[in-house]
């Protein structure tokens, strides 16, 4: 039986240094910018953290959002379907992780949240129409669950 490593809490503070040399780290931050660096080298470093259910998630060389094709500038600002939303660490942290640091999240971050309908993210399938994809993780109960009106 392999022995189970402890789960320790996500800390997007440490995880550059604990994860990453400096080439990477600095190629990180050249490709996306200082403030998206820490959110999307995890896809490539460390897959444990993220949400990629209701988040962001790769498909081939792609970064999407539901059914949507992403692109994120320097500042980490969002393009989706024509629609840029204004990257905050709160914004980007709703977006990849599993366990959301709300301390970070403002009112404004918790809007764009409409970023999962415009990319179907919260759908099962991401499917226009479809049902909602229900989870039992914290991100849904606490997160997507009270923005749709779906109780748990």
């Amino acid at each position: 039986m392999r022995k189970r490593e402890p789960v320790r809490e996500d800390n997007d503070d440490d995880y550059e240094d604990e994860f990453l040399n400096e080439d990477a780290k600095s190629i990180g931050r050249a490709n996306v910018g200082p403030l998206t660096s820490p959110y999307l080298m995890p896809y490539v470093y460390k897959r444990r953290v993220l949400d990629t259910q209701y988040g962001i998630h790769k498909d081939g060389d792609e970064f999407k959002i539901g059914d949507s094709p992403m692109l994120v500038d320097q500042d980490g600002d969002i393009m989706i379907k024509e629609n840029e939303f204004r990257g905050s660490k709160g914004l980007w942290e709703l977006l990849t992780r599993k366990n959301v640091n709300k301390e970070h999240v403002t009112l404004d971050d918790l809007r764009k949240q409409k970023i999962l309908l415009l990319t179907n993210a919260h759908l099962e399938g991401y499917q226009p129409g479809g049902v909602i994809n229900v989870s039992r993780g914290k991100k849904f109960r606490e997160i997507i669950a009270p923005l749709y009106g779906r109780g748990v």
